[in-house]
């Protein structure tokens, strides 16, 4: 009688149990918003990659204040060898050097990089109000920023999830159009083939809802590359953290102090200081 009984109550306690409603997934576009806080940010890293071939690493933290990305500092270096650099034309060559880029609201300050050797004397930075957070590398890294949130919106509109992933795809013209991350890596608005371009990402997500990994990949024609493919890689970590991102104050040269530009630098000068 006793084992009926407790035959009789674990039936009941399954009963109960399956029939609970499933607790429904976080949403990403409000989690990020929950991290709009002043002085709150995250870190990320990429790989970027051309033929399966890592080109180029970055590093970087995004500073949140209420309304989204406040400030920014991304260090972006490529996986070549001086020797490798070294047969490269000279008037790339200067672009290939590590780059470092802080924006703080609408203002850019550059270090290294395309510009590092026609800074004046005694100037380490290039102040370049209205330039892109990305500095002048910003196609190579990745090119669809998860703290948008209409970007990461339409992220996850187009994907379908399997457990904590999203698959998708997107074509470059769809993230365009709200996307000043990626107006600032093609300022010209990109072509209308460009714009067709389609983008496959693979999106990963936490307990949380937050971002914790991006994948994305494309024709090399999305970006104006010659290779056959491009792919980034980008992890997010430490959501939450405590973040202080502040503005150079010393060694610092407006666009107009470059010496000695040649015709190759000096559109990309004119970019920089577009707003100037």
């Amino acid at each position: 009688m006793r084992r009926t009984i407790a035959i009789a109550a674990c039936a009941t306690a399954l009963t109960v149990v399956s029939a609970a409603p499933a607790q429904a997934a976080p949403n990403p576009v409000t989690a990020l918003k929950a991290q709009f806080k002043t002085g709150l940010g995250v870190k990320f890293s990429d790989k970027f990659s051309l033929e399966n071939k890592i080109l180029s690493r970055r590093t970087g933290t995004f500073q949140f204040g209420r309304a989204g990305v406040a400030a920014s500092d991304l260090t972006t270096k490529f996986n070549l060898k001086a020797s490798e650099i070294a047969e490269m034309p000279e008037d790339i060559q200067p672009l290939l050097r590590p780059e470092q880029t802080i924006k703080v609201g609408s203002t850019a300050y550059i270090k290294g990089g395309m510009f590092g050797s026609f800074l004046p004397e005694g100037a380490t930075w290039l102040r370049g109000p209205g330039a892109p957070a990305t500095g002048m590398t910003g196609l190579f890294g990745q090119f669809i920023n998860i703290t948008e949130p209409m970007t990461l919106q339409k992220l996850i509109k187009k994907s379908k999830r399997t457990g904590s992933v999203y698959v998708g795809k997107i074509t470059v013209g769809e993230v365009l159009t709200n996307s000043k991350w990626l107006k600032a890596i093609l300022p010209s608005g990109g072509s209308a083939a460009q714009k067709k371009s389609v983008v496959s990402y693979k999106l990963y997500v936490n307990g949380k809802g937050l971002v914790t990994r991006l994948v994305t990949s494309a024709k090399g024609s999305a970006l104006g590359f010659d290779a056959s493919t491009i792919s980034v890689d980008s992890r997010y970590v430490s959501w939450g953290a405590k973040v202080s991102i502040k503005a150079p104050t010393e060694g610092i040269a407006d666009v107009d102090e470059l010496e000695g530009l040649d015709e190759f630098s000096a559109p990309l000068a004119r970019t920089v200081g577009k707003a100037a």
